[in-house]
């Protein structure tokens, strides 16, 4: 019984090992297969990492590219705000004298708007002048006529004696006879200019100076009778 005990023993350690070691076998053949298949899985990752590194640089690259592009286009934008701000200070300038020109001349504006109503209130000072200086010619219009008829008449027994007066005959006396003739016409600017001819060459005649002032009066109020009669048509 004890032999057989014992070779049972045996055979039963000799199995118990012998498991043991074809379990170890095993784990070691199912370790070496994992520590196969994670390193291919390592490799692979870090193939996939090389890829993504060269992609990043190719990236890197590109960022790089456009990150001297938007520098350009930076220090092109600072220049042209530069020469924004520039024209911007010029306008701003320009403006500002402007609008000290536009208040100068709205100030002239004003100081034109007062001379003018100045003037406008002078011009009906003066029509009302006038019109009164009308209203009293008006009045004085026939006597005046009157008057100028009596003048006339003595002008000419005047002048008719003078003539006489005269005997000896000269240029002087023909530019005297000449302007008694055109004054009896009434044409007395042409007889004062003989007038004047004659103190041209004589100026001691006196009677031709005082020749020349009745005339003048005479073509004065020849003057003033044109002027009424110019105003009684425009108030018809």
């Amino acid at each position: 019984m004890k032999k057989m005990s014992s070779k049972y023993w045996y055979i039963l350690t000799t199995v118990i090992i012998s498991l043991g070691l074809f379990n170890s076998g095993c784990y070691q053949l199912k370790f070496g297969q994992k520590k196969t298949e994670r390193i291919n899985i390592l490799e692979e990752e870090v193939e996939s990492l090389s890829n993504n590194i060269g992609s990043l640089t190719t990236e890197n690259y590109e960022l790089k590219k456009d990150l001297v592009k938007l520098e350009t286009a930076k220090n092109q934008l600072n220049k042209e705000y530069t020469q924004l701000k520039d024209k911007q200070i010029a306008i701003e300038a320009a403006q500002t004298s402007q609008n000290e020109v536009r208040k100068n001349l709205e100030e002239e504006l004003a100081e034109t708007k007062d001379l003018l109503e100045k003037v406008k209130q002078q011009l009906a000072i003066v029509e009302n002048d006038k019109n009164n200086l009308k209203a009293k010619l008006w009045k004085l219009e026939a006597p005046s006529e009157k008057a100028a008829e009596e003048e006339k008449g003595n002008v000419g027994e005047i002048m008719e004696n003078l003539t006489k007066e005269t005997q000896e005959t000269s240029p002087v006396e023909d530019l005297l006879d000449k302007a008694i003739q055109l004054y009896r016409e009434e044409n007395f600017e042409e007889a004062i200019a003989k007038w004047e001819e004659v103190l041209a060459l004589d100026p001691s005649k006196l009677e031709a100076k005082f020749n020349i002032e009745i005339a003048q009066d005479r073509l004065k109020e020849k003057q003033i009778q044109e002027d009424l009669k110019s105003s009684r048509t425009q108030r018809k």
